[in-house]
């Protein structure tokens, strides 16, 4: 037993937060901490996968990445169109002539080492975080599981199955002091809202909104060109749990862009909109 003042000066896990990717976010209490457990639910599309992406990219923090639910050719694509600022489409195009064509910026996210288990359990989830551990000497920073339904469970129910997976994670994160963010699908139905909008936190799956410090739902609204961020739990900052009060982002799919919706982030969406074009 310890007293609190105690248990804070020999704790290892302080919910640091990691580096702050979007001012939108930040300013709505929205921060990705060390030694926890966050979620990211949308439906299929809404770009949970690419928000990952593009946070792991410009957190620029030591990380582990497991893709088991995007297969290797798609993330090369998206981070490379993500780097460049080309689409999607140039990039396949120009690598179809010279495959090293994006190799210097690739080389600039070396910070990120991937997992393309298509189907992992948590044994092999374990023995990845400790080979990076033995590779690198140091636990990494950030883990991201995308998404939670690809994870093997061991139990034969489905819901049971998918809470024992985040007990584990949330264990994980303890131990190695690691933001760890899983990746996991909403509900489609339309009681819960419209698609373009963050949806409740009900419409999680699987009932495992329990142990995650923090839980962003997405929304994907495409007249605006915005990704629609809600905090529908957050134990370090202000939430709606109806997912109500959202941040947009600005958004374009086809270069993997995602900026802040103010005035610099406009300009940052215009000019990689231009160079798409």
């Amino acid at each position: 037993m310890l007293r609190l003042d105690r248990a804070w000066k020999t704790a290892h896990t302080l919910a640091q937060p990691l580096p702050t990717v979007w001012k939108d976010l930040d300013t709505k209490g929205i921060k990705f901490r060390r030694g926890q457990v966050c979620m990211v639910a949308a439906a299929p599309n809404a770009g949970k996968s690419m928000f990952a992406l593009v946070y792991a990219i410009k957190a620029k923090v030591p990380t582990l990445f497991f893709s088991a639910d995007t297969d290797t050719a798609t993330v090369m694509l998206r981070a490379a169109a993500h780097l460049a600022g080309h689409t999607q489409e140039t990039v396949e195009n120009q690598m179809s002539i010279n495959p090293d064509a994006y190799e210097e910026n690739l080389q600039a996210i070396s910070h990120i080492q991937w997992v393309f288990d298509s189907s992992p359990n948590l044994d092999d989830i374990e023995a990845e975080v400790k080979a990076y551990i033995e590779l690198y000497g140091i636990a990494p920073q950030l883990i991201v599981v995308d998404n939670l339904m690809n994870v093997i469970a061991e139990s034969d129910n489905e819901w049971a199955g998918l809470r024992q997976i985040m007990v584990e994670l949330h264990d994980m994160a303890r131990k190695t002091e690691a933001c760890v963010v899983v990746l996991h699908h909403v509900s489609e139905q339309t009681e819960y809202g419209s698609m373009t909008e963050p949806p409740h936190r009900r419409a999680i799956q699987g009932k495992v909104s329990q142990l995650p410090a923090l839980i962003l739902t997405l929304g994907y609204n495409p007249f605006e060109h915005t990704l629609r961020v809600a905090a529908v739990k957050n134990r370090f900052g202000k939430h709606s749990v109806d997912g109500k009060d959202w941040a947009g982002l600005f958004v374009n799919f086809a270069t993997c862009q995602i900026s802040d919706a103010d005035a610099y982030g406009r300009m940052v969406y215009n000019s990689n909109l231009a160079r798409a074009l």
